[in-house]
């Protein structure tokens, strides 16, 4: 059995890197970030439309591209590498939300975007920019937004009041899934891109005449990075695919790839963090990006520990 990803995959994955690391330098990150109201441009959400990213995991008849879960993890994982500051995310969660009711034509037709409320007063990613609101099982349009401050600031905060709306319909049950993958899937982008960083430092920064990735107290720490990102990975397409193709087998997979996931986007930054040393802890380095957004990943959904307490229940008898 292959378990690598297909041929079209990789295409999507490296058409992903390449795109995003042209569009959200380092610079446009921190601009994006520190200086734009919205965090993002529209040309660059028309530039997401036009590839049709929004809708990559929602059916042909509902405006989507009719791809599956793994791609819209592919994606996802490609987005927490870039750390880019854009509505995609939440977009992609609204969507799927919806299109478990045939809805999804809603929010793609015309690129609009989209936001998700947790329902359990926490503020809401992106839902100053959103067309379209799903809350408390409901979705609306008509909503007000007002920004809040948040710990990553690449993905602006907003608490909502909401009024009106349609219930949801369909599996919602396996779309919150979907939702749970997206985010543990982008928390494996941030923790490889933190690990990369690390590595890289470690080759270039001298002490003693030597690179410091040659002492153990370095190269041991890099290499558990390394463990952490390549497992979290393999966990969180196992789930992808599970919900596309053994339904029996999702609920454990998603629940252990969130459980595994989620910690690896915050433990291989901080890792990274004291392999960068004093220079890390800097305002002007990039770090902070990668430990803000694994951080947020990992109370956005639901934490690891309540992830594990699923994975208990589900493989422990009552």
């Amino acid at each position: 059995m292959n378990f690598d990803l297909s041929d079209d995959q990789r295409t999507i994955k490296a058409t992903a890197r390449e795109l995003l690391a042209a569009r959200f330098s380092w610079d446009e990150v921190r601009r994006l970030a520190f200086e734009d109201e919205r965090g993002f441009t529209d040309a660059q959400w028309s530039e997401v439309v036009e590839l049709g990213w929004p809708g990559i995991a929602v059916p042909e008849d509902q405006a989507g591209q009719g791809l599956g879960t793994v791609e819209l993890a592919v994606l996802a994982e490609e987005v927490g590498y870039a750390v880019a500051p854009t509505p995609l995310v939440s977009t992609w969660m609204c969507a799927q939300l919806l299109a478990a009711g045939g809805e999804a034509a809603r929010l793609l037709d015309g690129g609009r975007r989209g936001a998700v409320d947790r329902w359990d007063g926490a503020a809401v990613p992106d839902a100053g920019s959103a067309d379209v609101l799903v809350s408390a099982d409901r979705v609306t349009e008509e909503f007000t937004a007002e920004r809040v401050e948040s710990l990553d600031p690449t993905r602006p905060r907003f608490t909502v009041e909401a009024a009106g709306g349609e219930p949801l319909s369909g599996d919602l049950e396996r779309a919150w899934r979907q939702v749970q993958v997206v985010n543990a899937a982008e928390s494996v982008g941030v923790a490889e891109r933190a690990m990369d960083m690390a590595v890289a430092y470690a080759k270039e920064r001298r002490q003693f005449g030597r690179p410091i990735g040659t002492y153990q107290a370095v190269s041991h720490p890099c290499a558990q990075m390394l463990l952490e990102v390549e497992g979290a990975r393999s966990v969180v397409y196992w789930a992808a695919w599970a919900l596309d193709h053994s339904p029996e087998e999702a609920p454990l997979a998603v629940a252990c790839a969130a459980a595994y996931a989620l910690d690896a986007g915050r433990r291989v930054p901080r890792a990274a963090l004291q392999v960068l040393g004093g220079i890390g802890f800097t305002w002007e380095h990039e770090l902070q990006f990668l430990l803000k957004r694994g951080e947020a990943n990992a109370h956005a959904w639901g934490s690891a520990v309540e992830a594990r307490e699923r994975v208990a229940a589900l493989q422990l008898p009552a």
